[in-house]
């Protein structure tokens, strides 16, 4: 029996189940009528009953095969519920079973749409109707179908643009579509019950269409061009295909004939052999090529400008591979987008001649399109303008350059300038204008005459240009003055390092004809934001910074803003003192210990410089290590720090701990940097896996590919291998993966507010997760409270590193702190 309920049930299991919708009030007459069905039908049914209409509005989303509805129902009447059925499916097929059902009612229920109606007292009708039902449901749905596929068909016909013409088995035209109307100018009306020998032009034999109508009417396709006459007396050249329709019996019943205006196309063949005559002789390149940009033609010109062999098989040739790839870029991304849009582009370019040689040329680039808008072929005619670059080149270079020596002039100057300034304000950084007056050079001039005086302007330009970087500027302003813009400067005291080197370049004497003499300059500076924020104002404040060194004296320099002349005089000074410190052994090895977060106990420390200066006492790193990077020091600063930590931890008698050296990305490029490491732990007796080398998570990602293959060889050593200032950068965690670590260090910046900003707090948390997941030992640095040691311990970090457990300690300190065994 089948249970009671309002849901599909399913008592037979075949592939193919009935699916039936049921309205119905009563659930003991709808169960009758799906027995009467499964037993009758011989499969299984899924059914669901509904007796509301918005139940079923819901139950329609679904797929069903049949309807059986019950006529009168208390909360749905039966032809509201074929209205629902019918507004949802036209076809899906709706059967009325009911008891009170009356022959007048059935008749108008088959007249709203039903398609059958079963009195509940005699249910053996049901299945053979519900049979009967289906499958003229199923045909319903393929004439709906069959229909729709000719009307969609009619209006392919009607819209094409080619013409269609059909007509019967004698030739007599039965149909032709507008594109046949225009064609011709013959509309349906004088068309059709003619025949198409109304187009004939005279211009075939009777012969001709013999053989056409012999093709035909064997059955067989023709395809060909014909030369007709429209109505008005045109003539025009038509491609043709008839092709013979037949019936089952294989008799040809119908010829259809499709055709298209090739007038047009037929000219420009006859006109083509004359243009090529044209083409041939011109001195331009001229190439056609396809819609993809390949050649298709390519005159003689081009062959010779390009370098071709004429034997050479154009077609392996694309438009865009006899350009530079500068010069294809811009094709891709101006030309071919402008001319695919408006039609032509024009511009000029540069070829690549087979020799590698560029020519540059002035190039058009045409798209030609067919009647029906589509690209068919591309153009382009290019001239070699060679002479007249070189030419313009020359102009350029004169009206920008200084004819003395070669260097930018005030034009060219201001031009860089403004450049420098838009770069450095979106990059937030900073750039010099310098402005240097020969000391005495009108003496010399006067004294020893203009030749002398203009070659040395020369030499004076040669050791500049010799001195300063590539990128940077270096103008004669007018004169005795040159200017030298300094660009990329990410702090105002970088500019110092320009100075020191344009001042060291003249250290040396220079020739004046058979004496020597030294130059010296006054220098005024000017730096951006800080003293201008546009041109004018930098180039006016320079001047006015060399003026009050010129009243200063010779060989002196001065900074537009006052408090700059005093801070370039400390560091200056500074970098003086600092050249000295490492021949003076200055340098002094400092220790902060880390902590063992799960016991409390220091069980590692990292190695830190100081400078001990005479004067100025102890000096952090912050205030020197830039200047080692910029003077080229750091190399050997880095290698004593490493050799000194290596030495101190034999002589402080460290057992189960380690030493952590930073690594500077100087020394990281370093191709000697293996050997080195290797020379110093032999030297000092190093225990490989007591040594931790410390690398920036930046350094690290300026080349991941060559980091790691570095990373590698340190690791053969032994050595373990951290990531310092992690979370600053931007790593790629797939690099991180790939990369030999043992430890990552997360940066003081995040530890320093974890405990009061919860984004902080979420980004060490997952800085710890992260190197758990890795496998990584997790330092964190710059912890200076309880607070944020015992949230680094909660978490699962691994140790700690900060003035909480102790600040940077001399080695005796350390030792004194070592051997009081403290627990945090």
């Amino acid at each position: 029996m089948v249970e009671k309920g309002d849901v599909m049930l399913k008592r037979i299991n075949t592939t193919q189940p009935l699916r039936t919708l049921i309205v119905e009030d009563s659930e003991d007459d709808t169960l009758l009528l799906v027995d009467q069905l499964e037993m009758e039908g011989g499969r299984s049914v899924d059914w669901q009953r509904v007796d509301t209409e918005k139940a079923l509005t819901e139950a329609l989303q679904q797929h069903w095969d049949i309807v059986l509805s019950d006529y009168t129902m208390p909360h749905l009447s039966g032809m509201r519920a074929l209205e629902v059925v019918r507004q949802h499916d036209l076809d899906l097929p709706f059967i009325f079973v009911s008891g009170t059902i009356g022959e007048n009612t059935a008749v108008k229920a088959m007249k709203s749409g039903a398609q059958d109606y079963v009195m509940k007292g005699n249910l053996s009708r049901l299945m053979p109707a519900v049979a009967r039902e289906l499958e003229e449901a199923q045909q319903r749905r393929q004439r709906r179908q069959a229909e729709q596929r000719v009307r969609k068909l009619s209006l392919v016909v009607e819209q094409a643009a080619d013409s269609v013409l059909i007509t019967d088995p004698n030739g007599l035209v039965e149909y032709v579509n507008p594109a046949f109307e225009r064609m011709t100018g013959y509309g349906r009306d004088e068309i059709i019950g003619n025949k198409p020998s109304l187009l004939k032009s005279g211009r075939h034999d009777q012969a001709f269409y013999h053989a056409i109508w012999e093709t035909v009417t064997k059955g067989e396709i023709f395809s060909g061009t014909l030369i007709n006459r429209r109505k008005n007396g045109e003539l025009f050249y038509e491609e043709k295909v008839i092709a013979p329709l037949k019936d089952e019996q294989g008799h040809v019943t119908h010829l259809v004939s499709t055709g298209r205006d090739i007038t047009e196309r037929v000219k420009a063949d006859e006109a083509r052999a004359q243009l090529v005559a044209i083409l041939e002789a011109t001195t331009d390149l001229v190439a056609i090529l396809d819609p993809d940009g390949c050649l298709h033609y390519l005159n003689n010109a081009g062959y010779r400008l390009l370098g071709f062999d004429p034997k050479l098989d154009l077609s392996k040739f694309c438009l865009t591979e006899l350009f530079p790839e500068r010069i294809k870029q811009q094709l891709q991304s101006e030309a071919w987008p402008i001319a695919y849009r408006t039609g032509s582009w024009s511009g000029e370019t540069a070829l690549r001649r087979m020799d590698e040689i560029e020519v540059p040329v002035s190039q058009v680039l045409l798209v030609h399109r067919d009647a029906a808008g589509k690209v068919e072929y591309l153009s382009t005619i290019a001239r070699d303008i060679s002479e007249r670059k070189r030419f313009e080149a020359e102009l350029q270079h004169q009206a920008t350059h200084d004819t003395l020596t070669g260097l930018p002039n005030r034009i060219l100057l201001m031009d860089r300038l403004s450049a420098e300034v838009e770069r450095a304000r979106h990059a937030n950084n900073s750039v010099a204008v310098l402005f240097l007056d020969i000391d005495n050079f009108k003496r010399i001039n006067d004294s020893m005459g203009h030749t002398i005086g203009d070659a040395l302007l020369q030499h004076i330009a040669d050791r500049l240009k010799a001195a300063l970087r590539p990128n940077d500027t270096i103008a004669r302003h007018g004169g005795d003055e040159f200017a030298v813009i300094a660009g990329d400067l990410p702090r105002s005291e970088n500019v110092l390092a320009v100075l020191r080197k344009i001042y060291s370049a003249f250290e040396r004497p220079m020739s004046l004809g058979a004496q020597e003499a030294y130059i010296t300059f006054c220098t005024g500076i000017a730096i951006y934001p800080n003293d201008g924020a546009d041109v004018e104002e930098l180039l006016r404040n320079a001047g006015t910074a060399m003026y009050r060194a010129v009243i200063a004296g010779h060989n002196q320099y001065r900074f537009y803003a006052p408090e700059m002349n005093a801070r370039s005089h400390e560091l200056l000074t500074l970098e003086t003192d600092l050249r000295l410190a490492f021949k003076r052994n200055e340098f002094v090895a400092y220790y902060q210990p880390q902590v063992e977060l799960s016991t409390g106990r220091i069980i590692a420390m990292e190695g830190l410089i100081r400078w001990q200066h005479p004067q100025r006492g102890l000096i952090s790193p912050g205030d020197f290590v830039s200047m080692l990077e910029e003077s080229g020091l750091i190399m050997p600063v880095g290698e004593w720090m490493l050799s000194q930590a290596c030495a101190e931890y034999k002589e402080m008698g460290l057992h189960n701990m380690r030493i952590s050296v930073n690594v500077s990305a100087s020394q990281f490029n370093d191709p000697g940097l293996l050997r080195k490491i290797s020379r110093i732990m032999k030297q000092e007796n190093m225990p490989s896996n007591a040594l931790e080398l410390e690398v920036t998570e930046n350094i690290v990602m300026q080349d991941p590919a060559a980091a790691a293959d570095t990373l590698k060889k340190l690791r053969t050593l032994g050595v373990r291998i951290a990531i310092d200032d992690f979370g600053t950068g931007y790593s790629s965690l797939s690099y991180l993966k790939r990369f030999p670590l043992d430890a990552l260090k997360i940066d003081q910046s995040f530890v320093r507010d974890l405990t009061h900003d919860t984004n902080d707090a979420a980004i060490v948390e997952a800085s710890i997760t992260l190197g758990k997941k890795l496998g990584l030992e997790v330092v964190a640095e710059g912890v200076e409270t309880k607070e944020q040691f015992e949230f680094l311990r909660a978490h699962g970090c691994d140790l700690a590193q900060g003035y909480y457990v102790s600040r940077p300690l001399s080695k005796i300190e350390l030792i004194d702190l070592l051997q009081e065994e403290r627990r945090w």
